[in-house]
C-alpha cells in the first residue's frame, strides 16, 4: 500500500467562495508580453514565474494542471501510479495569513471547503485535506481547525515554519497547540513558505540576489535554513517537552540536512554543559519524533543517498510524499518499489506504515 503525505491543489478563481466583503481580495493573475506571470494579492506580488521556469507546462490543457482542481482527473492519475491514499493542501500555508484576520479566516475556510467538496467528499477513501489556518488570528485559527477536524474529518493541519518571524516552536503558539492536542492531533505537518512578500524566512535580508518577492529561487537555502532553525528551537525551546504527544513531519525537504545538524548538535551538547542542561531527555528522544520526506534525487545512482539516510536517520522516520503535481512526481512511487538497496520492510514503512502510525492506523484498511 502507498500513502502520499505531500501533494498540492490549487483552487481556480471561481472556487474561492467567500463573503462578498472579501471578494475584492480574491487573487488575480496577469501575464505580460514576455510571458512572466504575476499573481496579485492585497496589492502585492504574491507569486511570479517567467516563461522559462520549470512549471511552464502547467497549461490549462495539461492533465497535471487539471488535477489541481479536478478530483476525477487526479484520482485516475494517482491510482494508476499506485498511490492508494493522498493528503493534499491548497496553495501554500501562509497564502492568506498576512491580510486582515477576518478576511484571512474567510479565505482559509474557502480553501478548506474546496479540499473537502472537491476531493474528500467524492473520494473519501482516497483523499484527505491538510487545512490552511489563519495564523494571524489565533482565535480564528483554533475555530477553523476545530471545524476541519470535527465537521470535515481532516486529521491534522499544516503549520508554517514561521509566521511574521515567529518560529513555529515559540511559546506564542502554545495555547493554539493546546487546542490542537485537545482535538486529538498528534502529528503536525510543517511546510516551508518563502514566496509571499511578507514571509520572514531565515536569511531573507541577505539573499536578495536570489530574486524579488514572489520568486522561487530563494528556496535554494531557505528550506534548510528554516528547517534547521525549527528543529533547534523545538529541541532547545521546550515545546517538545511541553507537548510530548506531538510528532513533526517536515515536508518539501530531504532528511539529508538533518544528518549534519544532529551530529553538530550532539557534539555541541557534549562540549557545552549549558546546552545539555537545557534538555530533559537524551538528544535521540527529540530527533526520534521528527520525520522527513524522501526526495526523488535520493533514488539516483542506485539509491546510494537513500541508503546513507537509512543508516543515519532510519526507515522509521522517512515517509513518501510525491509533491504532486510536479513533474515526474508520480514516478517516485515506482522507483522506491524498484530500488534494490532498500529492504522490503523499510519500503513498507516509508510507503505507508509510518504515515499510518502518525496519521491514523485506519489508513491501512
Amino acid at each position: 500500500m502507498v500513502i502520499d503525505v505531500d501533494s498540492h491543489s490549487q483552487p481556480r478563481r471561481q472556487d474561492h467562495v467567500v463573503e462578498p466583503e472579501y471578494a475584492h481580495l480574491i487573487p488575480r493573475s496577469y501575464v505580460n508580453k514576455k510571458g512572466t506571470m504575476r499573481t496579485i494579492l492585497d496589492h502585492k506580488v504574491w507569486f511570479q514565474a517567467d516563461s522559462g521556469e520549470k512549471n511552464e507546462d502547467y497549461t490549462v490543457t495539461s492533465s497535471r494542471a487539471r488535477a489541481l482542481c479536478d478530483a476525477s482527473v487526479r484520482y485516475e492519475m494517482i491510482t494508476t501510479a499506485g498511490i492508494d491514499f493522498q493528503f493534499l493542501m491548497a496553495g501554500t500555508p501562509t497564502d492568506f495569513c498576512y491580510i486582515e484576520g477576518k478576511a484571512g479566516a474567510a479565505f482559509c475556510r474557502s480553501y478548506n471547503n474546496f479540499l473537502y467538496n472537491t476531493f474528500m467528499k467524492p473520494y473519501p477513501k482516497t483523499f484527505s485535506g491538510l487545512p490552511s489556518l489563519p495564523l494571524q488570528d489565533s482565535a480564528e485559527a483554533i475555530k477553523e481547525l476545530e471545524r476541519c477536524v470535527k465537521d470535515l474529518n481532516m486529521r491534522t493541519f499544516v503549520m508554517a515554519t514561521n509566521w511574521n518571524g515567529i518560529d513555529m516552536a515559540d511559546p506564542y503558539w502554545w495555547n493554539f497547540y493546546d487546542s490542537a492536542r485537545e482535538l486529538g492531533i498528534r502529528t503536525i505537518i510543517v511546510h516551508i513558505d518563502t514566496i509571499p512578500p511578507d514571509v520572514k524566512w531565515v536569511g531573507k535580508e541577505r539573499l536578495k540576489v536570489l530574486g524579488p518577492d514572489g520568486t522561487r529561487g530563494r528556496r535554494i537555502v531557505a528550506t534548510p535554513f528554516e528547517y534547521c532553525t525549527n528543529i533547534v528551537n523545538l529541541v532547545f525551546g521546550g515545546m517538545m517537552d511541553a507537548f510530548p504527544e506531538f510528532n513533526f513531519l517536515f515536508l518539501e525537504s530531504c532528511a539529508e540536512f538533518a544528518v549534519p545538524l544532529k551530529h553538530r548538535t550532539k557534539e555541541s551538547i557534549e562540549e557545552l554543559p549549558y546546552l545539555r542542561d537545557m534538555l530533559t531527555h537524551p538528544l535521540d528522544h527529540y530527533f526520534d519524533r521528527i520525520y522527513y520526506l524522501m526526495e526523488g534525487y535520493m533514488l539516483e545512482n542506485g539509491g546510494s543517498l537513500l541508503g546513507h539516510l537509512l543508516n543515519e536517520v532510519g526507515a522509521d522516520n522517512l515517509l513518501f510524499g510525491s509533491d504532486f503535481p510536479h513533474e515526474d512526481s508520480l514516478e517516485m512511487c515506482r522507483k522506491i518499489k524498484d530500488t534494490a538497496i532498500v529492504p522490503k520492510e523499510a519500503k513498507e514503512k516509508i510507503l505507508a506504515k509510518n504515515a499510518a502510525r502518525l496519521l491514523g492506523d485506519d489508513l491501512l484498511n
